[in-house]
């Protein structure tokens, strides 16, 4: 009954009475509820049903299970941990819960079941460490705890399940050192421990030589790996990935003796030395990842067959053989960027008719020369290619216009010539265009507004005139425009506020991802406040329009303020004139302006001191006027001054120079100041004065009248009466006088 996706009902718990019933398969059936109790049944499954009961397995493990052997549940959101009552299935040989959202600690009863051969908890939130006590289940054959936190190191018990197949204990945060013990288990063909904190060194040749393996995943951990030119026994190995372990040697040609290995992973090993040439015996290596080492020489004769080949970030040199590049055409993937290869690029490439499946090209940042072969756009299934960071010539070939799913176009940094290639036009996928840093020259065409996916445009850096085309404003999901530095003249057309992509504010819920998924890095490039930023490729936001270095004149258009959601604006360097409108102030979203060298006048409008995100700004070499408007955050952005240099009818803060208004206020409370200074000074005068007569007064009527009584004479008394009567009148007219 399984995959009925509309029943979205409970469990008839009628299904009870049917006592011969033993098998109940229910999965993705949008079922409800509960399961009800049927102690008759042997196997369950009731698989992506995600309205199921939260506390489903609580509830189910109250009563026993004296028949149940198999029980799946996955897909589910559990939100719980699994309880200590599962033992009440004693009989239990096969457990599946990935991805349940399981969480806290294992319960030492699921050690009690001793019949167990299956247990997959993979991807949940399950904490805990693994108990020694996992060899009572010494029938387990598959056990997978990948994804989850388990922590602590793997218990030399579990050396003990000889019958143990499959061990996945990947994406973890396991610790210790891997038991030496494991090559106990004979029986063993898959050992995945990846992405964890495993250290200690370990002997790949005796590893594989130990067991039989089909698959070995050391990758990501803190391990060193010891990889000699012993002899290796005949192995099944066919999967073989130890990304980011310490090799620190070159690639050993033991290696080449696993004739079924399929998948071979070496990245970021610290690996020297030469590619060895035994590689080519490999002939059932399917994909193969030597990239981010340190690995010198010649690209050797690859496998036949090879479906994907990343060997980029490595210091390889030489050419691309015409024979390598026929094995190539067949393959799904070519990674080679971040090497030294020269040469031409092998007109052999996609020449086959093999080559349908060749999707992923990217030959960036080596030292090719030549043309781009018109072989290339025969990959008609093309999605991705990069050739940028090159020294390629000559025009773009028309044959890529077979390219019909192409999404990704870069040949930045090149000296690719002729006009734009206009069958560019008819490539209705792209999603990111970048033929910068070349000598195209001409005009840019009227239909590029066709390519509606179309999200990363630059042509950055070439030899362009004409006008802006219009219609590249039409162009819906639009977030990263580059014409700079070109020849381009004339107004910015109004329609620049039509960019629908940027006219909403992003927020965290609401991103939109560009970029190839298969990619391994991105090569766009936009100037961000004032530095060359590699765009991230990930499901992060940026957008940019960049028009600066070209002749373009004109008023900058209200209808800019639309733009709500931009990050960046630069268009410095050109003849554009007249006032900076009050409308950008409503882009929101804008953390870099760049409005520097124009011929801007008029004030500089108060809307721009409420752009809360803006970081950089420059308004320099304008002829802008007035006062520099004021506000906390705007402040910061230009302490310097060097953000209004040049602009020699500014004032205000920062400048040094004052407005005029600001001079009057100043001159008015100095003449204030003055005036408070000087009635202070008459009145520190007056009590002073007052302060002497009082202390002369004092001295003369006492010491006067003290030496007249001393020397008793009366005729002396009536002379000093008139001459204190005198000082005291001559004192009371000044004081008036003054007044």
């Amino acid at each position: 009954m399984g995959y009925n996706f509309h029943i979205n009902s409970s469990i008839p718990i009628q299904l009870a009475n049917l006592t011969s019933l033993s098998i109940l398969h229910l999965s993705n059936c949008d079922l409800q509820g509960t399961i009800p109790y049927l102690p008759q049944l042997k196997e369950l499954n009731v698989s992506d049903n995600k309205n199921l009961d939260p506390d489903l397995l609580n509830r189910m493990f109250q009563l026993p299970w004296p028949k149940l052997q198999t029980l799946q549940i996955s897909g589910n959101q559990l939100n719980e941990s699994i309880p200590s009552s599962i033992s009440n299935a004693p009989l239990l040989t096969s457990l599946s819960a990935t991805d349940c959202s399981i969480h806290r600690s294992l319960p030492s009863s699921i050690y009690n079941l001793s019949r167990l051969q299956y247990l997959d908890l993979s991807e949940n939130n399950i904490t805990s460490s693994i108990h020694s006590s996992i060899s009572n289940l010494k029938y387990l054959r598959f056990l997978d705890l990948s994804k989850n936190n388990i922590f602590g190191s793997i218990p030399k018990s579990i050396c003990e399940i000889f019958s143990l197949q499959q061990l996945v204990l990947e994406s973890n945060q396991i610790t210790g050192s891997i038991p030496s013990c494991i090559t106990k288990l004979r029986n063993l063909s898959v050992f995945e421990v990846s992405s964890n904190s495993i250290g200690g060194e370990v002997s790949i040749i005796s590893l594989i030589n130990g067991l039989d393996l089909t698959s070995l995943d050391l990758s990501s951990n803190k391990l060193t790996l010891a990889i000699d030119d012993q002899h290796l026994h005949p192995s099944r190995l066919e999967n073989l990935m130890l990304k980011s372990c310490r090799l620190q040697r070159s690639v050993p040609t033991s290696i080449c003796s696993l004739n079924n290995l399929r998948y071979l992973d070496l990245s970021f090993s610290n690996i020297t030395g030469a590619i060895p040439p035994c590689i080519y015996k490999l002939r059932n290596l399917k994909s193969l990842d030597l990239s981010n080492n340190r690995l010198r020489g010649p690209l050797p004769l690859l496998p036949p067959g090879v479906d994907a080949l990343y060997l980029s970030n490595n210091k390889l040199n030489g050419e691309i053989s015409i024979e390598n590049g026929e094995i190539l055409s067949s393959s799904r993937s070519i990674v080679l960027y971040g090497n030294e290869l020269s040469g031409s690029i092998p007109s052999s490439i996609c020449s086959q008719a093999e080559s349908d499946g060749l999707n992923f090209i990217d030959l960036s940042n080596n030292q090719l020369s030549g043309t781009i072969p018109p072989s290339i756009g025969y990959c008609s299934s093309l999605k991705y290619l990069n050739l940028g960071g090159n020294n390629l010539t000559g025009n773009v070939p028309n044959e890529l216009q077979q390219a019909e799913d192409l999404r990704y176009l870069q040949l930045s940094n090149n000296s690719l010539n002729g006009t734009f290639p206009k069958f560019i036009e008819k490539l209705t996928s792209l999603n990111g265009l970048d033929i910068g840093y070349n000598n195209f020259e001409g005009v840019i065409p009227i239909g590029l507004g066709s390519l509606y996916d179309l999200g990363i445009l630059s042509l950055r850096s070439n030899k362009f005139n004409g006008s802006i085309p219009e219609d590249i404003f039409l162009l819906d999901k639009l977030q990263v425009l580059d014409l700079s530095i070109n020849n381009l003249l004339g107004p910015i057309p109004k329609k620049i506020g039509n960019l629908k992509r940027l006219t909403a504010i992003i927020t965290e819920g609401r991103q939109y991802r560009y970029g190839f998924q298969d990619s391994r890095s991105s090569q766009f490039h936009l100037v961000i406040k004032g530095t060359m930023t590699q765009l991230v490729q990930d499901y992060t936001y940026i957008s940019g329009i960049d028009l600066s270095c070209n002749i373009l004149d004109g008023n900058i258009p209200e209808e800019i303020g639309f733009l709500q959601g931009l990050v960046m604006l630069n268009l410095s360097h050109n003849y554009l004139s007249n006032n900076i409108p009050a409308t950008v102030g409503n882009m929101s979203s804008l953390e870099s302006l760049d409005l520097s060298s124009n011929g801007l006048s008029g004030h500089i409008p108060q809307s721009l001191t409420l752009i809360s995100y803006l970081g950089s700004l420059n308004l320099s070499y304008n002829n802008l006027s007035g006062k520099i408007p004021r506000e906390t955050h705007f402040d910061t952005l230009g302490l310097e001054g060097s953000v209004f240099a040049g602009n020699d009818l500014l004032c205000g803060f920062p400048l040094e120079k004052d407005c005029e208004d600001d001079n009057n206020v100043h001159t008015n409370d100095a003449n204030r100041s003055n005036q408070v200074d000087e009635d202070d000074y008459a009145d520190a005068n007056e009590k002073f004065l007052l302060y002497a007569i009082i202390a002369m007064g004092s001295a003369v009527g006492f010491w006067g009248l003290f030496c007249v009584l001393l020397l008793r004479k009366q005729k002396w008394w009536f002379p000093y009466w008139r001459i204190v009567d005198f000082v005291a009148v001559k004192i009371i007219e000044g004081c008036i006088h003054k007044d």
